[in-house]
C-alpha cells in the first residue's frame, strides 16, 4: 500500500517542533537534514515511531531523520504542505543555535549545500565516462572514432565546466545573487582565459598586476569558486548599501562582479589552487608512505563517517584531486562499503528465521547493491545489532588496504553497485574487483559465522 507522504509530513513536522522551530530543511540521498533552532525540544523517540522513518541522527549542527530511497517524496510533502519553512532548499545553518561556533558542522553544512543539488548530474555524467571508457578499454570503440568523442563529451561536460555549476548553488548557500557568481565562473572558463595559461610565457598581468594562471586555467576547479561565493558575500551587500535605489539595480551588480572576479583573479584563484595542490600531495604522500595503514584506516572509518553524514567532508578533497592531479585515489580505496554492506545483509537473510528479518534484509541488500544506497541498511540491520556493522568496517578496511597498497586511482565519479561493477573495473582497473571481492567475501563470512543469530533480535 502506497504510503500517505501528506500525513508524514504533518506528522515529522510537528514531532520536531513545528514551523517555528524550523530554521530551514534540505535532503540528502537517504535523509532529511532540518536546521533547528532548537533541538532540545524534540523527542527522538516520538519521531522514530513515525511510520517511513528508519533513523534519527544529531549531526552536522542538523536534525537528519532517515527515510532512505524515497526521502525525496517526504521532501516534496513537506515542501508542498508547509511551504514557509523551504528557503529555497537550502538550510541556514547560521540561524540555528546549534550550529554556532561549531566549524566542523557547519563545514559539512556548506558542503552539502553546494554539493547535493547537483550530485546525481554529476554521477550520471561520471557514469557516461565510464561507458565511454568501458567501450574503449574493451575495443568496442576507436577514441578516435565521432561516436566515442561525442560519447565521451556527454560524460565530460559537466566535469570540464565544474566551477559554473559549483557557482550557482554556492551562491545560493551563500545567499548572493547566484547569477554574478555563475558569471565570473564563466569568466575564468572562457577560452580566452584558459588560452592564458600557456601564452605570454608566464608574464600574464592585469593593468601591470601580475596575473598568476594555473596550468590548464580554472576548468575543473573547485575550491577556486566557493572562496569567490564566499568573497562575494562580502562585497555584494556593500555596493547594496552605498548607491541609491535609483541607480543601484545598475551599478551594485556591476561593481560586485568586477572587483569580485578581480580579486578571485588575482588573489582568491592563485591562493586556493595552491592550498588546494598542497592538500592534494599531502595526503598523497602519506598514503604512498604508508598505504597499508592509510588504506586499512581510511576505508575501515568510513562508514563511521557515513553514519554521521560526515563523509560529505571529503567530497571538495575528491573533486579537487580530479581538477589538480586528473585523478582520485581516495575514492577507490572506500570501494567496498556498498558490496559489503550488501553482503552483510545477504549473510542476515539466509542466516535468520525470522520473516519480518529476511523482508528488511532483502531491501537492504537491494537498497545497497542496486541502488547503492547503504543508509537503510547501516540504520535499519548493521548498527542495531552491532557485531554486523562491525564486521562490515574490518572488511571495508581490509579491502581500502589493499586499493591503496595497490596505488589504485579513478579518474570518473562513479556509482559504486553491482549493476555498475563493469564501469568501475574499467575506470579503476582489477585491484579494485579484488578489494571488492574481498570485502564481500569477509563481510559475509564474518556475519554468518559471528555477526547476527536470531537471539539478537529478541535482545534488540
Amino acid at each position: 500500500m502506497a504510503r500517505d507522504w501528506t500525513k508524514m509530513a504533518h506528522e515529522v513536522v510537528e514531532a520536531v517542533g513545528g514551523t517555528d522551530n524550523i530554521a530551514g530543511l534540505t535532503h540528502c540521498i537517504t535523509r532529511l537534514r532540518f536546521t533547528l533552532r532548537d533541538e532540545s525540544i524534540v523527542d527522538d523517540k516520538k519521531v522514530g515511531q513515525i511510520e517511513g522513518v528508519i533513523q534519527v541522527m544529531h549531526a552536522a549542527g542538523q536534525y537528519q531523520i532517515v527515510i532512505g530511497q524515497k526521502v525525496g517524496d517526504a521532501y516534496d510533502a513537506i515542501g508542498a504542505e508547509f511551504p514557509q519553512i523551504m528557503l529555497g532548499g537550502e538550510v541556514d545553518a547560521d540561524e540555528a543555535g546549534a550550529a554556532q561556533g561549531k566549524i566542523l558542522d557547519r563545514l559539512v553544512g556548506v558542503v552539502t549545500g553546494i554539493f547535493m543539488p547537483f550530485l546525481g548530474g554529476f554521477s550520471a555524467a561520471g557514469m557516461l565516462k565510464a561507458v565511454a571508457v568501458m567501450c574503449s578499454s574493451f575495443g568496442w570503440l576507436d577514441t578516435e572514432s565521432s561516436t566515442y568523442v561525442i560519447l565521451n563529451a556527454m560524460g565530460d561536460g559537466l566535469f570540464q565546466f565544474l566551477p559554473i555549476a559549483l557557482a550557482y548553488t554556492a551562491g545560493v548557500k551563500f545567499k548572493v545573487n547566484q547569477w554574478i557568481t555563475v558569471a565570473i565562473a564563466m569568466f575564468l572558463c572562457h577560452p580566452d582565459m584558459v588560452a592564458l595559461s600557456t601564452t605570454f610565457e608566464g608574464a600574464q598581468n592585469f593593468f601591470g598586476i601580475p596575473v598568476i594562471m594555473p596550468d590548464s586555467g580554472y576548468l575543473q576547479s573547485v575550491i577556486p569558486i566557493v572562496l569567490t561565493a564566499a568573497l562575494q558575500s562580502l562585497i555584494e551587500p556593500f555596493f547594496d548599501r552605498i548607491f541609491p535605489d535609483a541607480v543601484k539595480g545598475i551599478l551594485a551588480p556591476m561593481l560586485t562582479l568586477s572587483f569580485t572576479a578581480i580579486l578571485t583573479l588575482l588573489v582568491v584563484g592563485p591562493v586556493s589552487n595552491t592550498v588546494a595542490g598542497w592538500i592534494a600531495n599531502g595526503i598523497l604522500t602519506i598514503m604512498n608512505a604508508a598505504p597499508l595503514v592509510g588504506g586499512f584506516l581510511y576505508a575501515g572509518l568510513w562508514p563511521v563517517l557515513i553514519i554521521f553524514g560526515m563523509h560529505w567532508a571529503f567530497i571538495p578533497v575528491v573533486m579537487s584531486n580530479f581538477g589538480t592531479l586528473g585523478y582520485d585515489f581516495l575514492l577507490p580505496i572506500s570501494v567496498g562499503t556498498n558490496y559489503a554492506v550488501g553482503a552483510c545483509c545477504l549473510a542476515i537473510l539466509l542466516k535468520s528465521k525470522n520473516k519480518g528479518i529476511k523482508e528488511t534484509a532483502t531491501e537492504c541488500m537491494g537498497s545497497a547493491w542496486l541502488g547503492g544506497i547503504t543508509e537503510p541498511a547501516i540504520y535499519g540491520l548493521l548498527l542495531k545489532y552491532k557485531r554486523p556493522f562491525i564486521v562490515m568496517c574490518v572488511g571495508c578496511a581490509f579491502a581500502g588496504a589493499i586499493a591503496a597498497v595497490n596505488h589504485v586511482t579513478q579518474s570518473v565519479l562513479l556509482t559504486t553497485s553491482m549493476i555498475t561493477l563493469p564501469a568501475v573495473y574499467a575506470a579503476c582497473g582489477i585491484w579494485e574487483i579484488v578489494a571488492v571481492v574481498v570485502a564481500v567475501v569477509f563481510a559475509f563470512v564474518g556475519t554468518y559465522l559471528w555477526g547476527y543469530s536470531d537471539e539478537m533480535v529478541e535482545e534488540a
